[in-house]
Parts: structure tokens; C-alpha cells; sequence
């Protein structure tokens, strides 16, 4: 699929001092121009003043050009619990923080949703980040065409992937009958497909998790809603092989030796299936994976919040399965800062291989910006080259104490780059959304102070 642009009108990036064009090509001193939302010229600043007046100019000197980054797995409404639950085993923060949380954020209604989805994506494009991959599960799943509105209200990309769940062993009044469950994910796809005005947000299919996890889908309901999502033409999102309890269940239950080898036999993966931490897999399941073609989005931070596992990132790798990055939702993570997740996706393998090697700055930036492009689905999206989205990100470099000195651009931004410190500009299909602290297209304000607001009246409702 090729992304669907923006804006009509002409910016030149002048001067940069490094534009990053992907993980192996670094240039300097270079601009570029953008026309209808899409990059048209990388060069120097000389030869592109040859093509006449530019609607708008930025000054980019001193600074560093890279694509946005994609973060490939989060849940809005999980920022209302930034800095909660933390020391909680995984099973009690679903049951005593999760799931309170969000059945006492349904007295808040769509307005939340709406406010909580701008204060995500303001983190997001504050640090870098052009798009991310919503999963609205549990009572999220109620608000997903609002979650998909306020995204693209702001002019920030992504997809949604509406929540199903015919099971959960924790159930407080979100769990549904499949039939009603594949309605109301019919009912998303079809108004979605109507009322958006583009590409710039995609409707996806998002079942929970398989029954054998603390709460998602029976086998049925997830072969049913892959064939909802296959009859639609959209792509699939769901957690996977996420904790070692999953794994000792499927392989009590079916024989099979895991999670992906049940969804392989339920036929559930291909090139538009992405599977959320997919942690625990045997051998002949990574061969599944590079077969299939289907992706994982690795959640470095939260399998070490959770204490739920390490990803054998680099034997996935190097077999060729296609590996993005997410940041997950607040409580996993208190962060949407997509270069603290790179950093952590190298560190979490060294030490847990001792191999100082095991996976280099480049490999992170790769899944942090071509493999989330892959997955979700835009061919011309996550390079800075002609004919591509001008999904950009401007880093400060000269004067910037933290990043001084700098002998590479991108070992740099992996290793000591901060988001949130160092971005200066952020812009989504040639829109800027975000520059030197102020974000053009939303009442950073009127957000915070709204979602403040109703923390403090969620705060009576349940023990936190």
C-alpha cells in the first residue's frame, strides 16, 4: 500500500547537517524537498533552489534528519496508568491494576479516549515518533473509532486494532459472546472505512490473546476474526506467546509446542498477521514465523517491567523474521520515548547472550523505522529518499551538550539520544506536527489538564 499525503504544499528542510536515509546511508550537508506530503529531492541546498519557490522554508542547520520511528505495539488507554503497579506479578497487575483501571475509565466516556489517544501521540511525536499501532483491548475496544478519530484529527499515523475478547478469566463486564465480539469489529471496520478521509490511520483487526492467556479469544474467535480481517483486506494484531504460563497451557491443551505453532495450525499467520511480544517459541516456530511472513513487534521495556521473558531477538533476526519495536502501554514501560526502547532492544540481548555484539544500533534502528513500516503495510514509508512519505524527524546535534561530541550520527541517537530532549521537529506527510516545544495541530493545554482532571476523579473510584 502506498500512504495517502496530507499536505498539497511545498517545504524545504535546508541544510541539515547529517540526514539519515536509513540505517546504513548517513550524508551531510544536505536539504530536502517535499511536495504533496512526499519527499521529491534529497540533495544539496544549491541545486534545489533550481526548482523554484518553496511555500515554506525550515532552517535545519546544526540539526539531524531522520524518518520518523514507528512504535508497533501500545495501548492508549494504559497511559492513564503510567506509574502504577510496577512491582506486581504479571497475572496480579491485570487483575488489581489493569482491568479496575479501565472499567473505572468507562465512566469518563469517549471524551477520555479521545483526550488520552492526543496526550500518546503528543509523547510520540515530542520524541520522534510518526506512527504508532494502537491495540484497544479489554473495555478500549468500546472506543477504538474514537481512538482512530483523535489520531487522525492531529494528522498523526497509524492503525487501530479493535479488541475482541469471547474469553477471560478475568471478566468485568468486557468479555462478549463471539457473535456479538465480530459484530462490533464489523461495525469498526465499515464506519472507518467510510468516514476516513485516507490512509493515514488504518482500521485493523486486534483479538486480545489466545484463551490460554489471562483473557482474549477461544481458537474459534480467532480463527473468525482472521477471516473478518482477510475479508476486509486489513491486517491482524494480536498478543502472543508473551508469558512461559501461555506456553505450558498450549502445550498441555493441544500437544502442539507452543503459541505459534497452535496459530499456524489454526491458520492464522501470514503477511498481515502481527503477534505482539511473541517471546517463547521453539526452533521449528521461528521457521514458522519466516514462513508465514508474519511480524513481531518486540516490547523490550515491557518484558522487563513485567519480568515475562527475553526475546531471542538475534537468532530471529538472523534467520530473517521481520522484528519491530514498540514501547507498549504506560504501566509496561511509563514511556513512549521510541530511543530508549532501541537502546533497550541492544542491551536486553547482550546481557542476556554476554555477547557484546549480539545486536547492533543499526539492527534497532532498522526495526524501529523499515519494520514497522512493513508492518503496517506502507511500501514508501521509513526512508528519506524521492517518492517516499515525508514522515521526518529533525534531532538538535550542534550545541547540544548530551549528543557532544558526535562521531556518528545514528551510534549516537541509539546510545545517548533522548526523545524528548532532543527532538526539534516532527513531521507527519509533510505536516508538521510538533517543533521546538509546540505542537501545531492539537491544545497540548486543554489535553493535559483534561486528562489530569479526570485522573484525580478516577482516583476515588478504585484502591490504587
Amino acid at each position: 500500500m502506498k500512504g495517502l499525503t496530507l499536505s498539497e504544499g511545498t517545504i524545504l528542510l535546508k541544510d541539515a547537517k547529517y540526514v539519515i536515509k536509513d540505517a546504513s546511508r548517513i550524508e551531510t550537508n544536505l536539504s530536502i524537498g517535499i511536495r504533496g506530503g512526499l519527499i521529491f529531492c534529497v540533495a544539496e541546498s544549491d541545486e534545489l533552489k533550481r526548482e523554484g519557490q518553496f511555500d515554506e522554508v525550515i532552517d535545519c542547520r546544526g540539526q539531524i534528519l531522520l524518518p520518523g520511528l514507528i512504535n508497533c505495539h501500545t495501548h492508549v488507554h494504559e497511559t492513564m496508568m503510567r506509574g502504577l503497579g510496577h512491582d506486581l506479578p504479571f497475572h496480579d497487575w491485570c487483575d488489581r491494576l489493569v482491568f479496575p483501571m479501565a472499567e473505572a475509565m468507562e465512566g469518563e466516556g469517549d471524551e477520555l479516549y479521545y483526550n488520552l489517544t492526543h496526550l500518546t501521540a503528543m509523547e510520540a511525536v515530542a520524541s520522534g515518533t510518526t506512527a504508532f499501532v494502537e491495540h484497544s483491548v479489554n473495555f478500549a475496544k468500546r472506543h477504538s473509532y474514537t481512538i482512530a478519530r483523535a489520531m487522525r484529527d492531529m494528522g498523526f499515523r497509524g492503525a487501530v486494532a479493535k479488541g475482541a475478547e469471547d474469553f477471560s478469566v478475568i471478566d468485568r463486564g468486557h468479555v462478549g459472546p463471539l457473535d456479538r465480539e465480530l459484530r462490533e469489529t464489523r461495525e469498526f471496520l465499515e464506519r472507518w472505512g467510510a468516514d476516513k478521509p485516507d490512509d493515514l490511520v488504518q482500521a485493523w483487526v486486534g483479538p486480545s490473546g489466545g484463551k490460554r492467556t489471562v483473557g482474549g479469544c477461544t481458537n474459534e474467535g480467532l480463527v473468525e476474526l482472521k477471516k473478518l480481517a482477510d475479508e476486509f483486506g486489513t491486517r491482524y494484531h494480536v498478543h502472543l506467546a508473551g508469558t512461559e504460563p501461555e506456553i505450558e497451557n498450549v502445550r498441555r491443551d493441544t500437544g502442539l509446542p507452543g503459541s505459534v505453532a497452535m496459530a499456524h495450525e489454526l491458520g492464522i499467520l501470514d503477511e498481515r498477521t502481527s503477534l505482539a511480544h511473541c517471546i517463547w517459541t521453539v526452533d521449528e516456530e521461528r521457521e514458522i514465523l519466516l514462513e508465514s511472513g508474519a511480524q513481531i513487534a518486540h516490547c523490550p521495556s515491557c518484558n522487563q517491567i513485567c519480568a515475562i521473558g527475553v526475546l531471542p531477538l538475534q537468532d530471529l533476526l538472523r534467520r530473517g523474521v521481520t522484528v519491530g519495536l514498540g514501547t507498549d502501554g504506560g504501566p509496561q514501560n511509563d514511556s513512549f520515548d521510541m530511543f530508549r526502547d532501541m537502546r533497550q532492544a541492544v542491551l536486553l540481548q547482550r546481557i542476556s547472550l554476554m555477547q557484546a555484539n549480539a545486536v547492533t544500533h543499526s539492527q534497532a534502528f532498522r526495526m524501529a523505522t523499515e519494520a514497522g513500516a512493513k508492518m503496517l503495510g506502507v511500501e514508501n514509508l521509513a526512508k528519506i529518499e524521492p517518492g517516499y512519505q515525508a514522515d521526518i524527524v529533525a534531532v538538535r546535534a550542534d550545541g547540544n551538550l548530551f549528543l557532544t561530541p558526535m562521531y556518528d550520527p545514528l551510534e549516537t541517537l541509539v546510545y545517548a539520544g533522548s526523545g524528548g530532549r532532543d527532538v526539534a521537529m516532527t513531521m507527519v506527510a509533510g505536516r508538521v506536527l510538533y517543533r521546538n516545544g509546540e505542537f501545531k495541530t492539537v491544545d497540548s493545554g486543554k489535553v493535559v489538564a483534561e486528562v489530569a482532571g479526570a485522573a484525580e476523579r478516577i482516583r476515588d473510584r478504585i484502591p490504587l
